[in-house]
């Protein structure tokens, strides 16, 4: 009774987003990392409810963490 059942209505549902974050495992590696994160989620973020609160903060943080990968790639290449 587990079984999916799958519609194809002929149109697209779903764009690639070649933007797509992925978290890195090395990361935990870097100094100060887990209390720079904290930090970053600990911000005040506005929303009209609690699950949107959440998704807001989700957002924010993934945001700053691709900016922060960019920046420590970056870092990495120059050494």
């Amino acid at each position: 009774d587990h079984t999916p059942l799958l519609v194809n209505s002929g149109e697209a549902t779903h764009i690639g987003n070649k933007n797509n974050f992925s978290f890195e495992l090395s990361w935990f590696k870097k100094a100060d990392f887990l209390e720079m994160a904290a930090r970053e989620w600990a911000r005040p973020i506005a929303g009209r409810s609690s699950m949107v609160c959440w998704q807001n903060k989700i957002r924010h943080l993934r945001q700053f963490l691709r900016g922060w990968a960019r920046n420590e790639s970056g870092i990495y290449k120059q050494e």
